[in-house]
């Protein structure tokens, strides 16, 4: 089983509502006025109206000399600092009832492609976290192997959400994602 393939069962399975993914992960967010001449424009203008931008980092706890002078430790995998862009208002000009509800409905969409990056980041963050302790002969080997993971931690991170992306064409096909990630797709139709 792959590597993304495994996180997205994680997720599949993973409790929450979009709400209880924002506030167990403590997001915040940035918001600004989508507006344009039209809706065509509108959408023109931003081709990627959502965004999330997660810190992922490690540390190691629990570092310790243990038995025959070796040192021993587990890396740590954290989210922290997640703030996501995406509009809080989408308008333009004369916008109908119909409009308005399109408008909004891509709100949502937006809303729920971005707490899926976080839902991503989250499995990789448990995968990681249950690993065992480290071992080494002295401290500073521990640091340099704990480094190494953390790197490679990292960068299973960037593959995963590349891979989300990839999946979802950054939300225009939500609706393929699989369990809690499946959705509507972040696209409007403009009359």
């Amino acid at each position: 089983m792959t590597l993304f393939l495994g996180a997205l069962l994680a997720i599949a399975f993973a409790p929450g509502t979009d709400e209880e993914v924002v506030q167990r992960a403590h997001v915040r967010f940035s918001t600004a006025e989508l507006v344009g001449a039209s809706c065509r424009d509108v959408i023109a203008g931003a081709p990627e109206p959502g965004e999330a931008n997660i810190v992922f980092e490690f540390t190691i706890v629990g570092g310790r000399r243990a038995a025959a002078g070796r040192y021993t430790g587990k890396v740590a995998f954290a989210l922290n600092d997640v703030v996501i862009t995406m509009p809080k208002s989408i308008s333009w000009p004369h916008m109908t009832q119909a409009d308005h509800e399109r408008a909004d409905a891509l709100r949502r969409a937006i809303y729920h492609h971005e707490i899926g990056h976080v839902r991503v980041a989250e499995a990789v963050r448990d995968a990681l976290n249950e690993h065992d302790a480290l071992v080494a002969p002295d401290p500073f080997a521990l640091r340099a192997v704990a480094d190494a993971l953390g790197r490679e931690g990292f960068d299973r991170f960037k593959r995963e959400e590349r891979s989300y992306d990839e999946m979802t064409s950054h939300g225009r096909r939500q609706r393929l994602a699989p369990g809690d990630l499946a959705g509507p797709d972040t696209i409007i139709r403009c009359s």
